[in-house]
């Protein structure tokens, strides 16, 4: 026989047990991996067919709150594909240099917040961006 049987236990111990587990639980999801308050998104490596060649980007998304982040978390997928369409718009020589990128980057922060809802996004930065 074992000697420790969850229900010799007193019900009290058993609920603050569990009770200390699920706040456990809460604050290690709350922090992730950027930290508690954090409230920059992040989108993944993604490879793009551009109007005459295709790219390859990650960026980070500065959002204006954390329901921000939460509406980003909900509607990903939706963000990610308006970002595709802005770029598929775009020659090789839209994307290429600086100047060019500078101004994508204000055309992607509309695009975000057309469909996060207006004054989400705040800032856009490529952190990847290659012409293949």
């Amino acid at each position: 026989m074992s000697w420790f049987r969850l229900r010799d236990l007193p019900a009290p111990y058993i609920t603050a047990l569990l009770a200390g587990l699920l706040v456990v639980a809460l604050i290690a999801w709350h922090r992730g991996p950027e930290g508690p308050h954090s409230t920059v998104a992040k989108v993944p490596r993604t490879r793009v067919k551009l109007f005459d060649g295709h790219c390859v980007f990650a960026a980070d998304i500065e959002l204006g709150s954390t329901w921000g982040r939460f509406a980003f978390a909900r509607r990903y997928l939706e963000v990610r594909d308006a970002l595709i369409e802005v770029l598929r718009t775009k020659s090789r020589y839209m994307v290429s240099s600086r100047t060019a990128r500078e101004a994508l980057r204000t055309q992607m922060i509309a695009a975000v917040n057309r469909v996060l809802g207006n004054g989400r996004a705040t800032r856009f930065e490529f952190t990847e961006f290659q012409l293949l």
